[in-house]
């Protein structure tokens, strides 16, 4: 699929400049939007779970200063999970790529008749734009990260213009579109569990402590979306023996995707007592409850990391020296924690030293109490 990338680009390119005349432009200075004159607002996330629950602050700094707006979200596949069933949202819609189900989704979006459309893509997508312009005809268009479509959005916060501020940061940054101080709203806004995700969760660790003495719950995760972001399994065994270690008091969760569990349990394979896998076949509410009860998480750059600092767990987090994805993306709203490694283009380089010590570090400012 990436291989047709380029023609998808090329065949967007083109219709933008087709629609170009026909698109309209910010028509006089833009001045902050009544929130209380605002029914319901639409948001376009239609993209990786990562990049929605770092949304999330978002959409509850906008209600706690206007509980009566009625909020909807245009989400896609990818990000579906920790979605489907939140409060946040009075209407879910999604992004699929098939022509028919765009434009049935665009006819249920217009029908909702928004009285302003939030493009969160941060980034210049002829998509988020057409989209932005079809869901609420009319209506102002708020804008993130926008610099060639900029022209085209009332309201516009370009985060790339030298601001190395973290990603949520950035992002709360819309909300004074709505008049809203964003230094003022918090960035920390955990996804929606289900009491049936934290029941099962509960029993699980129910097996886990098993009347056992307390214990210190650390999360390490083995996965992530890319060859670049996968550590050497020879560093994690080293790592979970350094964990273990450590304190008797500590017991490690290792977390992995369904494709990737004998991974886990190669390693578990390898260790006694005080080493568990997460359940099988967990789904990402459950994962989410589950890193929510953690003393500790350990993970490279995933969804998983900003989940985590939702909820307030100390995160240490691995990452390749590409400037832009480190200083955006870094655990949010802690003090170190966060590994880089030694080039631009993967994690292999780091050791297990480095993590081990960022561990520690974080352990001691924690001060972790035994469960």
């Amino acid at each position: 699929m990436d291989e047709l990338k380029p023609i998808e680009h090329k065949i967007k390119a083109m219709a933008f400049r087709i629609a170009r005349p026909f698109l309209k432009r910010q028509q006089r200075e833009f001045t902050p939007l009544d929130g209380n004159r605002l029914a319901k607002v639409l948001f376009l996330r239609p993209e990786k779970i990562g990049d929605m629950v770092i949304s999330f602050p978002v959409f509850d700094g906008l209600r706690e200063r206007y509980p009566r707006i009625k909020i909807s979200i245009l989400g896609s596949p990818r990000n579906e999970a920790i979605i489907r069933s939140d409060p946040r949202f009075d209407r879910i819609f999604m992004y699929k790529k098939r022509p028919l189900d765009i434009i049935r989704e665009i006819r249920a979006m217009r029908r909702e008749r928004f009285d302003c459309v939030v493009d969160m893509i941060c980034d210049d997508s002829v998509t988020a734009l057409f989209l932005s312009q079809l869901c609420a005809p009319g209506k102002p268009r708020i804008g993130v990260g926008k610099i060639k479509f900029r022209e085209f959005y009332d309201f516009n916060y370009d985060h790339r213009m030298g601001d190395t501020g973290h990603i949520i940061e950035n992002t709360l940054k819309l909300l004074e579109a709505f008049g809203i101080d964003s230094s003022k709203v918090s960035g920390y806004a955990p996804p929606y569990v289900d009491e049936q995700a934290k029941g099962r969760i509960d029993e699980y660790l129910g097996s886990v402590q098993n009347g056992s003495q307390p214990s210190r719950l650390i999360g390490y995760n083995l996965s992530a979306g890319s060859t670049t972001r996968l550590w050497a399994e020879e560093k994690s065994i080293e790592l979970v023996k350094r964990l273990l270690g450590s304190d008797p008091a500590v017991k490690v969760i290792l977390f992995t995707i369904p494709q990737e569990r004998s991974r886990g349990e190669r390693i578990a394979s390898l260790f006694g007592d005080n080493l568990y896998q997460a359940p099988p076949a967990m789904s990402l509410l459950e994962a989410s409850a589950l890193i929510a009860k953690l003393d500790l998480f350990i993970s490279p750059d995933t969804s998983l990391v900003h989940i985590a600092r939702a909820y307030k767990v100390p995160v240490v987090g691995l990452y390749s020296r590409f400037m832009k994805n480190f200083l955006l993306w870094r655990p949010f709203g802690q003090e170190g924690g966060a590994v880089v490694s030694g080039n631009d283009d993967n994690i292999h380089d780091i050791t297990v030293d480095q993590v081990f010590d960022a561990y520690q570090q974080l352990a001691a400012k924690r001060k972790m109490v035994p469960r």
